[in-house]
């Protein structure tokens, strides 16, 4: 087969199962796919993404917050970006086992071709999140890989038989088996990370009733899964394909903030076809501070970042210096950071469904942050989308 012809089938195919998953796990269901045919044909390019994007930010731009800084060699990034790309892979092939073996727990029928596809096309959303590793300061925009919880809840019933009544026990026995696979994997390929670099992985916390600890996110409500992710297919399906142009954004950025006075602005874009986004930035000066102000349009994608606020992700940590906290406070995806002694700190929220403002720098505190934030003209940015 033509490999054009191939990769708009890819293309095709993970669009259709993020935006209309009721209407293409029945089509998945009926086709007649091999397990490597599935794994080469997809997982493989697909799982890249993230692994990719995860090599090019740290080779790139490093990672920092609040006042700490660190750039990994080239070689540390290229063995995290291995180490994540198989660890994808292997976690994908794991999981389709457990997903097997589980179903027959809640009236489901053990299929292992169905499993394959279920978790495999179930990924999609993790994986496509995957690329906002790349750009600095939207790794908040990791939660939206939570869709695929969405998506695999959805496809246990037309796959794999499970009662629908039975299908939201079902994803959450299974989710705590991806957290334990992660963390087996990860040991696992832990000699390949230490080729190249030193570290450990996140600990994970798995948890207590309706709820799921996830690292790095915090405590998810399984419960409010369904409505999430009705809401989250609604808004991707009336978002509008095509970003916003950076130009028009620019004008929300004003000469003067506060106190502080804007020394650079700058724009850039990424894709189309409601898979791609606008952003601009800019730096402001106030004395011998300093604060960043990032405005970015998801456009049809900043649907998905409604999916960790209405499944009201919390997570919050505090220490006699600061505090960092990601919660849901108006609908909207919320995130706060602050370092006392180093005077810096973060603010950054989503609104209108596909937009995200982040202001961070130096200040007297963090009620200064937010109130930056606050001088931006949130409900102006959001009538551009009307």
């Amino acid at each position: 087969m033509d490999q054009a012809l191939v990769h708009r089938g890819l293309v095709a195919r993970a669009k259709a199962i993020v935006l209309k998953p009721r209407e293409e796990w029945p089509v998945i269901s009926s086709e007649k796919t091999s397990i490597a045919g599935m794994f080469l044909g997809y997982a493989a390019i697909l799982a890249a993404i993230p692994a990719i994007a995860q090599f090019l930010r740290s080779a790139l731009f490093g990672y920092g917050a609040l006042g700490f800084s660190y750039r990994p060699g080239f070689t540390a990034s290229l063995g995290a970006g291995i180490s994540q790309y198989l660890l994808s892979l292997i976690s994908v092939a794991i999981i389709a086992f457990v997903t097997d073996f589980v179903v027959t727990k809640f009236d489901g029928h053990a299929n292992r071709n169905a499993a394959f596809k279920l978790a495999i096309y179930g990924s999609t959303a993790a994986w496509l999140s995957g690329i906002f590793q790349l750009i600095p300061g939207l790794g908040v925009l990791g939660l939206l890989g939570l869709y695929s919880l969405y998506l695999v809840y959805l496809g246990l019933t037309p796959l794999m038989q499970v009662p629908r009544e039975k299908a939201l026990a079902c994803t959450a026995v299974i989710l705590l088996a991806v957290l334990v696979v992660n963390l087996a994997a990860a040991a696992v390929l832990a000699p390949v990370s230490a080729i190249f670099s030193s570290g450990s992985p996140d600990r994970t916390e798995v948890v207590s009733g309706g709820s799921v600890s996830v690292p790095g996110v915090g405590s998810i409500d399984l419960g409010k899964l369904e409505q999430a992710g009705r809401d989250m297919e609604a808004a991707a399906t009336k978002a509008q394909e095509t970003p916003i142009d950076a130009a028009r954004l620019k004008a929300f950025l004003p000469q003067t903030l506060g106190n502080y006075s804007r020394t650079t602005l700058e724009s850039s874009s990424m894709g189309t076809g409601g898979i791609g986004g606008s952003q601009v930035g800019a730096t402001y000066e106030g004395g011998d501070r300093t604060v960043k102000v990032e405005l970015i349009d998801l456009a049809a994608a900043g649907a998905f970042a409604g999916m960790g606020a209405a499944l009201n992700v919390q997570n919050e940590q505090e220490t006699e210096t600061g505090f960092e906290r990601t919660r849901t406070q108006n609908g909207q995806m919320v995130t706060e950071k602050w370092n006392s002694v180093s005077g810096r700190g973060e603010y950054s929220t989503t609104f209108g469904g596909r937009f995200i403002l982040s202001v961070k720098g130096d200040a007297e505190s963090f009620e200064a942050i937010k109130g930056l934030a606050a001088r931006v003209d949130i409900a102006g940015i959001e009538r551009l989308a009307e």
